[in-house]
């Protein structure tokens, strides 16, 4: 049984973040003051992952879902097809035992294309602002304490893993 819209069931949420990169820097977005998890920490685009709106067999739906919240909360389409292994730099479980929730985390790096605009970006009601910057700067951003550290984790393993050109 579905618990609510921050987990898959009672027991179990896959929470999905993506570091676009556009010109040697990448997307932050600062969460609103009354967020359930971080007030005002900075993040990056992505959430917990709900259930499909059609209960049609699908293959890797994880990739519709993870584009369908990065262009909620960023307004910027991005190509469910990007999200495959290739593009995928962090995969984790973790056990939170006093609520007994089992939660798959996954982060991913996509390369946005050269004509890309970031002054487009239209954030989300969870968002109070937005930044792109470069990874000398990710330390000068509160990203939540402990909690946060798996976002850094994510955006060092996307700037590191590339040579931050789009793929043609």
């Amino acid at each position: 049984m579905k618990k609510n819209s921050y987990q898959l069931t009672d027991d179990v949420k896959l929470l999905q973040k993506v570091v676009l990169i556009h010109s040697d820097k990448f997307l932050i977005l600062q969460r609103e003051e009354n967020s359930h998890s971080r007030p005002l920490a900075w993040d990056l685009p992505g959430g917990n992952a709900e259930w499909p709106e059609t209960l049609e067999d699908k293959e890797n739906p994880h990739q519709t879902e993870v584009a369908r919240e990065v262009f909620e909360e960023t307004g910027i389409k991005v190509s469910e097809d990007l999200f495959t292994n290739e593009n995928l730099v962090e995969l984790r479980t973790y056990f939170e035992a006093q609520n007994q929730v089992f939660s798959v985390i996954t982060g991913w790096k996509i390369i946005l294309k050269n004509d890309f605009d970031e002054h487009s970006v239209q954030i989300s009601y969870e968002h109070i602002n937005y930044k792109w910057i470069s990874l000398s700067e990710i330390d000068d951003y509160d990203f939540g304490d402990f909690k946060g550290e798996f976002i850094k984790t994510i955006i060092r393993k996307s700037i590191g893993w590339q040579d931050l050109q789009p793929k043609k």
